[in-house]
């Protein structure tokens, strides 16, 4: 499934299950989902099936849930994108966090990559993406060597 076909919702959802499970290495539990993105574990619960009927994400109840390798794929690409909108917002154009988050998202990989090329290296490990993580990253690629 490309990037393209998932909706803004479920961009949040990959998001926050990359940053509670993959960064912290370890399930996404419900609550912690549900704490990250400020909405109620049972709406937690639904999106978990359904990123799971999709293939994006492995998820056992009470045991919450793991991005599949296509959910982490994209999970990574979104955390890269908004890492870069956030950082060119702040320096470029004084935008609230929540416009940022969303400039992210609808960035494509030609428009992530031109944004790229006209910013200062934007990580300082403040999306939180673990080391080896993103080889789009300077930090982490040039870390893992």
């Amino acid at each position: 499934m490309p990037a393209a076909t998932v909706s803004r919702a479920d961009n949040r959802y990959l998001t926050a299950i990359f940053i509670v499970g993959t960064v912290e290495d370890c399930r996404a539990e419900t609550g912690a989902v549900a704490a990250e993105l400020d909405v109620s574990p049972s709406t937690v619960t639904e999106r978990f099936r359904d990123l799971a009927a999709r293939d994006l994400v492995d998820y056992e109840r009470y045991q919450g849930a793991t991005l599949t390798d296509r959910g982490e794929r994209i999970a990574r690409t979104l955390a890269w994108k908004r890492c870069l909108a956030h950082h060119f917002s702040a320096d470029e154009l004084d935008l609230p966090a929540d416009t940022a988050d969303e400039l992210g998202g609808a960035l494509s990989a030609d428009a992530a990559a031109a944004l790229r090329e006209h910013i200062d290296h934007p990580c300082e490990g403040g999306c939180r993406a673990p080391a080896v993580r993103l080889p789009e990253c300077r930090v982490y690629s040039t870390a893992s060597r």
